[in-house]
Order: C-alpha cells, then sequence, then structure tokens
C-alpha cells in the first residue's frame, strides 16, 4: 500500500463477543486464546482519496483469535499478546 501511496482506514464500531476458545499451562507458562467478534468499517484509499477496497460506509463484522501468554512465576501480572489469525 505504501509503494502505491495508498492507506488504510479502520474503525472500530464495537464488541459483538469474546470467548475463550483453549486455556494451556505448559510449565510454568499459561496461555489464553480468546476469539473476538467486532464490528468495524474498512477501506482502503488511493493517494487521491478515492475508494480502492472496502466501503467507507459499510458496517461488517470481523472475526479475530488472539493468543495472550505469561510467566506463572513472573510478578508481572501483565498477559503478552504471544499470536493473533484472522478468522474468515
Amino acid at each position: 500500500r505504501q509503494k502505491a501511496g495508498q492507506t488504510l482506514e479502520l474503525r472500530f464500531v464495537g464488541l459483538n463477543s469474546a470467548n475463550i476458545v483453549n486455556a494451556e499451562l505448559s510449565g510454568t507458562k499459561a496461555s489464553v486464546t480468546v476469539k473476538f467478534a467486532s464490528d468495524q468499517i474498512t477501506a482502503t484509499k488511493a493517494s487521491d482519496g478515492s475508494v480502492v477496497d472496502g466501503d467507507p460506509s459499510r458496517v461488517h463484522e470481523v472475526t479475530d483469535v488472539w493468543t495472550f501468554e505469561r510467566d506463572t512465576t513472573s510478578r508481572d501480572p501483565n498477559w503478552k499478546l504471544a499470536a493473533t489469525e484472522a478468522v474468515a
């Protein structure tokens, strides 16, 4: 997109659901996989502002799967994002 002078516009409209689809403990590493369904508006625009892909006025549902991990022995309570996957 950058070479073509295009930009991606993405507007997050809202979260429809977030469901844990997997949780594992391997040694001291915990991982949790969450499936998110959200409403978004996306459009790719040319350098002149014309739309080349998507629709800047259409809301569509997007489903993503994110996996978070943390070491359970760590004093840091934060989970780190380890992987993402778009679901068609």
